[in-house]
């Protein structure tokens, strides 16, 4: 008997936010130059980077807070940053959806008008979004914009986690090419992330949390847009949220040769050890970049407004002797392997690459999943779709 499988896909992109810049100035264009930009703040109605806040509960009421007519109520400090003067009070009424957080520090809950939020959810795990609050930074106080994510299927246990809604960001303009430059903070104001793609492009979506061809993990040296650059980037406080400057400075490293096969490759991003990343945007038949021994950390496609992504897809060494070798992307392929479980079978999809590396959808339409057809000769026998995960 002779039986045949036929799979096929749809995936999609959906819409997001809109962004603004600040122009940066370069100090020269000449060889060695050296760039700055001050990275202006932004927010975002999405959660960027997300991160574990330290949590000590309390078992007494404050002695000023609002009339709370729920009984599954907890107390308690949320130790946001490393300081004790950071340490924020909040009231959970988790029976009612509400969160109430002492944003001026005082001890009173009653004289924050901006201090209560609401949850849509009536259940264990609860969101509040839109909240900004102020830490003291360097000098002056800076306001940031946070997602308070609170989880407890039991009174004596709580977990929250903070959702960075914001980022910096400024146009830089680099050998005649514009960039969308920017960077988002992870936990204690660490550099998490530098945002960069093209200026034209910087109105397109973007979701750092399911990834993004336009995020890279923040290093101090990045190569990108055929050139070397040394970074430093510094908070400098001052206004509302202060600002960013950022320093990149021209590289010369001894280059090497990587011939790249492949379609619709639109970005691939490698690193080396110890802080080296490399961005090379449609890349195409022989392209030059720092010899070193790199990871492919991510190996990005896109046709239309669908992106598919590769991730950990092996290494490449680079030398200066001789020209190394790369096959990535497409044509995509679906593909489905068989196997037998007992009375049922199971089919497992896949998407694959010219390399034979599976691709995914950071971004998958789920009303439009994977669908195949089994057949014998021209008879279907059977349709279904598969699931995600």
């Amino acid at each position: 008997m002779s039986v045949v499988i036929l799979a096929c896909l749809s995936l999609g992109i959906s819409a997001g936010l809109r962004l603004q810049a600040a122009p940066a100035e370069p100090q020269s264009a000449s060889p060695a130059a050296t760039y700055t930009a001050d990275l202006h703040y932004q927010e975002t109605d999405e959660v960027l980077v997300s991160y574990s806040v330290g949590v000590k509960l309390r078992s007494n009421p404050f002695q000023k807070e609002p009339a709370l007519p729920g009984r599954n109520v907890l107390r308690g400090s949320l130790m946001l940053e490393s300081r004790p003067e950071q340490t924020t009070s909040f009231i959970w009424d988790k029976g009612q959806g509400w969160l109430y957080l002492d944003l001026n520090r005082n001890g009173n809950f009653t004289d924050d008008a901006k201090g209560v939020f609401a949850s849509r959810a009536r259940d264990d795990n609860q969101s509040f979004t839109n909240i900004h609050l102020v830490f003291p930074s360097g000098t002056r106080d800076r306001t940031v914009r946070l997602q308070l994510d609170f989880y407890s299927a039991r009174a004596s246990s709580l977990r929250v986690y903070a959702g960075i809604c914001y980022f910096w960001e400024a146009k830089l303009s680099l050998r005649g090419i514009d960039w969308q430059f920017g960077l988002v903070e992870g936990h204690l104001q660490e550099n998490a992330y530098l945002l960069l793609r093209p200026w034209a492009e910087r109105q397109r979506p973007f979701h750092l949390t399911s990834s993004s061809p336009d995020f890279l993990d923040f290093t101090t040296n990045v190569f990108f847009g055929h050139t070397a650059y040394a970074l430093d980037c510094r908070y400098q406080p001052g206004g509302d949220s202060g600002q960013y400057r950022v320093t990149l400075k021209e590289q010369s490293p001894p280059l090497g040769e990587l011939k790249v096969t492949g379609t619709d490759l639109h970005r691939v991003i490698l690193t080396a050890k110890p802080a080296l990343t490399v961005v090379l945007d449609q890349p195409q038949g022989t392209v030059k970049l720092p010899v070193g021994n790199y990871e492919l950390a991510e190996i990005w496609l896109r046709k239309g407004e669908a992106e598919f992504a590769c991730f950990n897809a092996g290494r490449v060494s680079v030398d200066a002797r001789r020209p190394a070798s790369l096959v990535a992307g497409g044509p995509l392929t679906n593909s489905v392997t068989v196997a037998s479980q007992g009375n049922s079978v199971q089919l497992n999809y896949k998407l694959l690459g010219a390399d034979g590396r599976a691709y995914k959808a950071p971004q998958p339409d789920y009303k439009r999943p994977p669908e195949f057809a089994i057949f014998r000769g021209t008879n279907r026998l059977a349709t279904g779709k598969f699931e995600f995960g």
